[in-house]
């Protein structure tokens, strides 16, 4: 869950950015169907068990094997701003980039290379 002073802002950017449609509609709380098993949570930040804040403590990721297609993709979308100006390399084992929605929450699209590191990782992520 997260918490908004502007849900319909937040609506309306989640729905550009991830191109999901509204799975659960409560007024004051949405939930969106991003994968089979993920789900994105905007709440109104006045009627929810928790205020919206100024500074976010939370960071939502995506784990996509194509960072670069949500790279192109996220840019071209209303309400999103780039903290990372591009798709960067971290320790040589993940390319990444990382934005804001439009109060602040930090949003982060991950590829994981296939490096043995990562291996565990990549074959949960492959099961269906």
């Amino acid at each position: 869950w997260l918490y908004y002073n502007d849900l319909t802002r937040a609506e309306q950017c989640y729905e550009s950015l991830l191109g999901v449609n509204l799975l659960v509609d409560q007024g004051w709380a949405k939930v969106y169907q991003v994968t089979g098993s993920s789900f994105l949570g905007p709440v109104s930040g006045e009627k929810g068990m928790h205020p919206a804040t100024e500074q976010k403590a939370v960071t939502v990721s995506f784990f996509t094997a194509d960072v670069n297609g949500w790279f192109a993709h996220a840019t071209a979308q209303p309400g999103f701003r780039l903290r990372t100006p591009a798709v960067t390399d971290e320790s040589n084992l993940v390319h990444i980039f990382v934005g804001y929605d439009p109060e602040g929450y930090f949003l982060e699209w991950d590829t994981f290379l296939p490096l043995p590191p990562n291996e565990r990782l990549l074959q949960l992520l492959a099961q269906p």
